[in-house]
């Protein structure tokens, strides 16, 4: 049953993992395809642009960093089990 749960506990962990880094990937395309395009036609400030990258990325990065913490954290619990 042991070996069961680390293997799912891996599983886990390689999902956070990938959960993480789609996040990231996802939020940089979106920026790229997106939000910088739509500056053009609405000539916003640099303020406008400021808050806007900080109201895109932060939440962005907080839910990458979770993911790909948790994941680490996961890993760390089923390979400490084998010992």
């Amino acid at each position: 049953m042991l070996y069961i749960g680390v293997v799912i506990g891996c599983g886990a962990a390689i999902a956070f993992i990938l959960v993480g880094a789609l996040v990231l990937f996802g939020g940089a395309d979106a920026t790229q395809r997106q939000l910088l395009p739509g500056f053009l036609p609405d000539r916003a400030t640099l303020r406008e642009r400021l808050l806007t990258f900080v109201a895109v990325l932060l939440p962005i990065g907080l839910v990458a960093l979770f993911c790909l913490l948790a994941g680490i954290q996961i890993l760390r619990v089923a390979v400490g089990a084998l010992y």
